[in-house]
């Protein structure tokens, strides 16, 4: 085999012409204007092999053929290439199908030096402990969450308010447990029960003064983008101080939402909701009339993974005692934050501030006389978190949300409350 610097040098002073109707391959083709007797140049593909020192190397052929000579290219297979890597001083093993080539120098002592090697894996052992390795890897699941452009948690943060009503309308079902303990003056301007020893249950001495409640709702909210509609049919438990426990069907409610703007970034969304009076007034399942709370409820996205959102609605009774009954003011503000958010899974920490205002009515006091109220204000405090799955198929997207509520007032409706929801969204 000639070296490719001789023959390059033999046919230096060819300078070949190409006919553009030879379809013979150009590695075949004799070189023209010679004669199909002068050798010619055949460029052979590189094959792997190794030098004087074991490294593995690509090392083209080039080689002079005379006319006459079919002369074909080899064509390595797999099995060609491993025999030949077996002939090659490089120590190789073959296992599994598998190719392993011995390192064939080491590190330089720069990278490293001995004693840290060394040291490392003891101070590791010494300082990783199980606690520290399970925060390490809740810390890296949180900033990949936080990392992530758009997930379900993002999707779900306007609807994750557990007491005030979301201003985005959608189509879910509700199942919601809620716990009331120390309910103060029940038949205060009505709202809870009607007056005592009238509509209401009956009178007692001393008076009802305190009542603990449980209630299951069942809420179905259908509609679209810019309206929906809510039915909410409850079952109501008294658990009374004076008065015998009692339980059955409470009063439903209509609720109605009607966005009014929908921003990029502000929504802003009427709400109407009437109470019916379902329940047994005289049992205290009920408040013994119809009542409806107009009101308006404003969401503002702070930023993709954090929502603001406020309410103010007014509650009046519709059939009343008169001069006993009263409206409500109500008014709220709340923050949800996404702490953690992927494609199927999500975990959004909420917390409620919402205030109530009485306005010109009474109460029964510990005496039995009607006191009169006006302006008396009662502030809660809702801390609340709401985990959400979405298994991607068709059966929607589940949440499952946990709060409760504490007064911060000496005036209050029920001193302490905890809830559960579990919503099915479609």
């Amino acid at each position: 085999m000639a070296r490719p610097q001789q023959a390059l040098a033999q046919a230096d002073d060819l300078i070949p012409t190409i006919d553009a109707a030879d379809t013979t391959p150009s590695w075949l083709r004799s070189t023209p204007g010679i004669g199909s007797d002068r050798p010619r140049l055949v460029f052979q593909p590189a094959v792997p092999s190794h030098d004087a020192s074991g490294l593995p190397i690509l090392h083209p052929q080039v080689q002079v053929a005379e006319a006459d000579d079919n002369f074909v290219v080899p064509s390595l297979s797999s099995d060609s290439e491993i025999e030949l890597y077996k002939q090659t001083s490089a120590p190789v093993e073959f296992e599994d199908g598998r190719v392993d080539l011995e390192l064939l120098s080491e590190a330089p002592e720069s990278w490293a030096s001995d004693s840290i090697h060394d040291a490392a894996p003891s101070l590791t052992k010494q300082r990783r402990t199980p606690f520290r390795n399970a925060f390490d890897r809740l810390r890296t699941k949180l900033a990949i969450a936080r990392c992530r452009d758009f997930g379900v948690g993002v999707e779900r943060l306007p609807f994750a308010m557990h007491e005030m009503d979301s201003a985005r309308p959608s189509n879910n079902v509700r199942f919601r447990f809620e716990a009331g303990y120390n309910w103060e003056y029940p038949d205060r301007a009505e709202f809870f029960w009607s007056r005592m020893g009238s509509k209401g249950p009956p009178l007692t001495y001393p008076v009802e003064s305190s009542v603990d409640y449980q209630d299951l709702r069942v809420a179905i909210e259908l509609g679209g983008a810019k309206f929906s509609a809510t039915t909410e049919l409850p079952l109501r438990f008294i658990n009374p101080t004076e008065l015998s426990n009692t339980g059955s069907l409470g009063d439903m409610a209509l609720t109605t939402k009607t966005v009014m703007l929908d921003g990029e970034s502000l929504l802003l969304t009427q709400v109407f909701r009437t109470q019916l009076a379902t329940g047994t007034a005289k049992s205290g399942r009920g408040n013994g009339h119809v009542s409806m709370e107009p009101g308006f409820v404003a969401a503002y996205r702070y930023s993709k993974r954090t929502l603001l959102q406020s309410e103010l609605k007014l509650w009046f009774p519709v059939g009343g005692e008169p001069s006993f009954s009263g409206p409500v003011l109500r008014y709220g503000f709340g923050v949800g934050h996404v702490l953690y958010d992927s494609d199927t899974f999500s975990v959004i920490p909420t917390f409620e501030m919402v205030g109530w205002s009485v306005l010109n009515a009474q109460k029964t006091g510990s005496l039995g006389q009607a006191i009169t109220v006006d302006g008396e204000n009662i502030i809660n405090l809702f801390p609340g978190i709401r985990i959400v799955r979405d298994s991607g198929g068709e059966y929607g997207l589940f949440e499952l949300g946990i709060g409760g509520g504490t007064t911060v007032t000496t005036s209050h409706w029920y001193e302490n409350m905890i809830r559960m929801d579990l919503r099915w969204s479609f």
